[in-house]
């Protein structure tokens, strides 16, 4: 007398809390696939910059060995979306320096990444007495809404980009050698 339906309520209660965790599950599933696309996005750019200081490596006066691409900005001041410089050099009759080249891919570059990741800013560092520059490529994670989605490694952005107050900005780090 109503054992059957004692065992039915408790059958559809186990089920309901086993759908919840799925439900769970499956948008953990989506905030994380987002996560790795805009770490996919991040090398890719890695790589594009990498391209260009590689085309313009130059002499210790000139392109990437002058420090020309170099870039220290914090990410608050890169809240504006870049423009591009002056000389675009794109004509066969442009006689451009390596520093204009380096300014304009710089330029073009920041544009890219501010259009592939959500508030996408970047961060270059030449390495002194290497071929090498460090990269990092940061964006501004619109999923992080509790504190289970904070960065793993609270200093994975370089602290000169001043984004330690504020857990949502994710980092990138490549170590890009020519």
């Amino acid at each position: 007398m109503g054992g059957s339906l004692i065992e039915v309520l408790i059958s559809i209660v186990i089920a309901s809390v086993a759908l919840l965790a799925l439900a769970g599950v499956n948008a953990s599933s989506i905030r994380y696939t987002k996560m790795s696309q805009y770490r996919a996005t991040a090398a890719q750019l890695a790589a594009d910059i990498g391209e260009r200081m590689r085309a313009s490596k130059g002499t210790a006066t000139t392109g990437f060995l002058a420090g020309n691409y170099d870039y220290t900005a914090t990410f608050a001041g890169q809240a504006t979306k870049a423009t591009l410089p002056a000389a675009l050099c794109n004509l066969p009759t442009d006689t451009c320096t390596p520093a204009q080249i380096a300014a304009l891919d710089l330029a073009q570059w920041r544009i890219f990444v501010r259009d592939q990741l959500p508030e996408g800013s970047v961060f270059i560092l030449r390495q002194s007495g290497q071929v090498a520059a460090d990269v990092w490529v940061a964006w501004r994670d619109p999923a992080v809404a509790n504190t289970d989605e904070a960065p793993a490694l609270t200093l994975e952005c370089p602290d000169a980009m001043s984004t330690e107050s504020d857990l949502s900005i994710r980092c990138s780090f490549f170590r890009i050698n020519l």
